[in-house]
């Protein structure tokens, strides 16, 4: 018995670094050029490029109406090769759909300066994330972790350098150029990892067994498709939000904060959604309850040390990395580490109330957080207040909207809570520490010593924590 749990464990490990490795990779590559792209590019051009990245990421997200997640459910290769076909299918036609409005695309973005170039990039970038969808779900149906890995370190290996190499010539046009062309390269060889790896051939199309493969997983786009509208709502929406009230300048700010505080939620969804997905599905949700528990933990506390930072002196930290432009950005990181973290906590757990058939509860859950959220900004901002207040009203209802899914969660999945609410105690008061003590040394030290000082003594926490949790599981 001993020996199955440790054997298990160590395939769990394995998944783990074979899925997490490509994104903490990527995520690492990106890092690293930032400090270049944000002198090379300004924050107009980065709030044109989020505009257009809301709509291909939302739009590409929804092609596929939720069917991939089918894919990774369905056990029987014969069964799940149609629902592969028919999803493919799905997305072309909505793309051709897609393609058709994407004047309206235009007309609605027009007045953060995007143009008919931006909307055929936009549309291209669209439809090849809706491709990319499904043919990952494939791969994660099959647990090829690593081949999702790979295609996640081309897609911003190739992204970046042609942004850096665009961004030479002055033209913003290239940071969305740059988008298009790592995402065509992860496509492409999703597509082509799945015809080396396929063990038997995938089955000729039969539109009748088409058909029926999409009936059969009806569900998805009656709860996961919704889910997946609310949940783009509360991340993307709000930029158009605040193009609607702000300048290009302001966009640029925020949607590039918003971006820098949740890389650690793209590295979690990335790395832990795909294989206890996978997991939850082969082997059960409650043979998931040690290992996700210290998973939680874990990030919880890694996470304390970095919001305390970023609250002391996120402005700084911005201006001195990114240079004097990016003055500002560091109050509106600040204000969102909070929810951004306990998104990186959550972002991989819906999932496995897909597992358990309950898909409404993702719903009402990501209802409730986005509602609350965007709403919260949009009144805010309509009454005239100005975009820091409003941001602060955001990041409150999305905190209280996490810490609800992260109870709930726990509760249906007949987890213990007692130790969850223990941890998050824990991590506050290790955070507010942190942050006093910067407040007090900050009155002897010379300020970029101590924010250096700050910033490696949060890292190597991070790496404490992360090893021991990886040992644990």
């Amino acid at each position: 018995m001993h020996l199955a749990g440790h054997k298990t464990s160590d395939r769990l490990g394995r998944s783990l670094i074979a899925s997490g490795v490509g994104p903490f990779a990527s995520q690492a590559f990106a890092i690293a050029l930032i400090p270049l792209l944000f002198r090379l590019y300004t924050p107009d051009d980065f709030g044109v490029w989020a505009a257009i990245q809301a709509v291909a990421i939302t739009g590409g997200s929804l092609l596929s109406f939720r069917f991939d997640l089918g894919l990774v459910l369905e056990r029987n290769v014969e069964a799940a090769s149609h629902l592969l076909l028919a999803s493919i299918g799905v997305v072309c036609l909505m793309s051709i759909v897609a393609g058709i409005f994407a004047g309206i695309s235009v007309m609605a973005l027009a007045q953060l300066g995007v143009g008919p170039m931006f909307a055929i990039l936009g549309w291209a970038w669209l439809s090849l994330v809706g491709l990319g969808v499904v043919l990952q779900a494939w791969l994660m149906r099959d647990g090829a972790f690593a081949h999702i890995s790979i295609g996640v370190v081309l897609n911003a290996t190739v992204a970046n350098l042609v942004q850096l190499g665009g961004g030479l010539s002055g033209n913003g046009v290239w940071l969305v150029v740059g988008s298009l062309a790592g995402q065509a390269v992860a496509t492409l060889y999703y597509a082509l990892s799945i015809r080396r790896c396929a063990h038997r051939p995938i089955c000729s199309i039969d539109r009748k067994e088409m058909l029926a493969a999409l009936l059969r997983n009806r569900r998805f786009v009656q709860f996961s498709l919704p889910f997946t509208v609310m949940s783009l709502v509360r991340e993307r929406v709000p930029i158009f939000i605040v193009g609607g009230f702000c300048s290009a300048t302001l966009v640029g700010l925020y949607s590039q904060s918003w971006r820098l505080t949740h890389f650690p939620s793209a590295l979690t969804s990335a790395a832990l959604r795909p294989v206890f997905f996978h997991r939850a599905a082969t082997c059960g949700l409650a043979a998931q309850v040690e290992a996700a528990d210290q998973i939680v933990r874990g990030l919880l506390i890694a996470s304390s040390s970095w919001i305390a930072l970023l609250a002391f002196g996120g402005d700084d930290l911005f201006v001195i990395v990114l240079g004097p432009q990016w003055s500002g950005a560091g109050f509106f990181a600040g204000v969102l580490s909070v929810p951004a973290a306990l998104f990186m906590i959550t972002n991989w757990m819906d999932r496995l109330l897909d597992v358990i058939g309950r898909q409404d509860l993702n719903l009402k859950l990501e209802a409730l957080a986005g509602i609350s959220s965007v709403g919260g900004l949009s009144l805010v901002l309509a009454a005239g207040h100005s975009l820091a207040e409003a941001v602060a009203i955001q990041a409150t209802m999305l905190t209280l909207s996490y810490l609800a899914f992260l109870a709930i969660c726990y509760q249906v999945a007949g987890w213990r809570r007692a130790g969850l609410a223990v941890a998050i105690s824990a991590a506050g008061v290790l955070g507010a520490l942190i942050y006093l003590t910067l407040n007090v040394l900050g009155s002897f030290l010379d300020r970029l010593q101590l924010l250096g000082m700050g910033a490696f003594a949060a890292g190597l926490m991070t790496a404490i924590v992360l090893w021991r949790a990886r040992r644990a599981i």
